[in-house]
């Protein structure tokens, strides 16, 4: 009987609930604190008033004006003005009917519309007119007169009068 021996007294814990209560104020008060000041700089904060997006027509026109006002032809700049113009119609494009035609070659460009639906057969000719004729001058150093150039502008625009709703 000398295995069997008698059970422990339990053990003389000091009372530790108020280092507990400080533990949670030093949590509790910071996080509270943070909250306040969070909630009322978001309060605070200056209201932004959303513009709604122009409709692709409209920003293409401004974009068209723009360029007509910069006088690029009288400068005798022809290049970067049929640049200027197929990068409008292109852009137009794009936001019009959700096709990524700046990123396409202007046969890439051409054979998806034909197959899109988004323009009748009197467009996809005029437009395909008005791309090659921007390419001859952007890529084959084409030297166009001034009315080929007013032409390949008023073409663009009236692509986009054509399609813009």
């Amino acid at each position: 009987m000398n295995d069997i021996k008698d059970v422990k007294p339990p053990l003389n814990l000091p009372d530790l609930w108020w280092l507990l209560w400080i533990l949670l104020a030093l949590i509790v008060i910071p996080a509270g604190i943070y909250l306040l000041l969070r909630k009322k700089k978001a309060s605070h904060a200056p209201v932004v008033p959303l513009i709604p997006e122009l409709p692709a027509w409209e920003k293409a026109y401004q974009q068209l004006e723009s360029l007509r006002q910069e006088n690029l032809l009288d400068k005798g700049l022809f290049k970067e003005f049929f640049t200027r113009v197929a990068d409008i119609a292109r852009h137009y494009m794009e936001n019009r009917f959700n096709i990524h035609a700046p990123h396409m070659t202007t046969e890439e460009f051409l054979s998806y519309l034909g197959i899109s639906g988004h323009l009748n057969e009197n467009q996809k000719a005029a437009l395909k007119d008005f791309l090659n004729s921007c390419d001859m001058v952007k890529f084959a150093k084409y030297a166009p007169t001034t009315n080929e150039a007013l032409k390949n502008f008023d073409c663009a625009r009236k692509l986009i009068d054509e399609t813009k709703i």
